[in-house]
């Protein structure tokens, strides 16, 4: 019989990760663990603490079991297991789950999309990052994350008519955008920074005229 957590503990696991206590959230998680060493929503609990610990490896193991126990079908799982390799900075080896991924929901998870484009771009090919990137947003245009991610790539690929755009439709939008893990004022800096350098960008441009 499965073991399941009590709302009160979803609710405890979260603060205790958002606040970087994560000895006291695998206290939570191995309530369950101990009773149902199987349980996928407590392998999946490990694997995001460790994560967020920056214990990357043992984040792995967690997903490596969860996905030997879906026999690699389940796109979640194929996706954090490529988000971690990437993490490891293993482009490589991070493309084919990221790849199995997508296909199997079809093409229409965004945060699976943003995650591939992100890992063409770093494997070098930039004519596909765009495609999966502006995909992303095309499906999900008020996440926050894909907002941001095609501001700094257009930045890095010195298409600042397209930065600049995006910033002003972050700007518009500020009210409804979404977030995951990071709090809204962490984009709100970031963009600000992105601002500051298309400005001067801008007023060297014009200086040069």
């Amino acid at each position: 019989m499965s073991t399941y957590f009590l709302p009160s503990e979803i609710e405890q696991l979260e603060t205790l990760k958002k606040d970087g206590k994560f000895i006291e959230a695998m206290r939570v998680v191995n309530r369950i663990l101990v009773k149902d060493p199987r349980n996928e929503e407590a392998l999946l609990q490990v694997a995001d603490i460790k994560y967020r610990a920056g214990e990357i490896e043992w984040a792995e193991k967690a997903i490596d079991f969860l996905n030997e126990q879906r026999g690699n079908e389940d796109p979640m799982w194929l996706y954090v297991k490529g988000v971690l390799e990437m993490e490891k900075n293993n482009r490589k080896a991070a493309k084919p789950f990221l790849q199995q991924a997508i296909k199997l929901t079809n093409y229409e998870n965004h945060e699976i999309l943003r995650c591939y484009g992100l890992c063409e771009y770093r494997y070098g090919n930039r004519e596909k990052w765009l495609y999966y990137l502006e995909s992303a947003f095309d499906l999900h245009d008020l996440d926050a994350e894909v907002i941001y991610n095609l501001i700094e790539l257009y930045l890095l690929e010195q298409r600042y008519t397209e930065a600049n755009k995006m910033i002003r439709y972050y700007r518009k939008h500020h009210q409804d955008l979404e977030t995951f893990d990071k709090d809204i004022s962490y984009y709100d800096y970031k963009v600000w920074l992105f601002e500051k350098f298309l400005y001067g960008w801008k007023v060297m441009k014009e200086g040069t005229n």
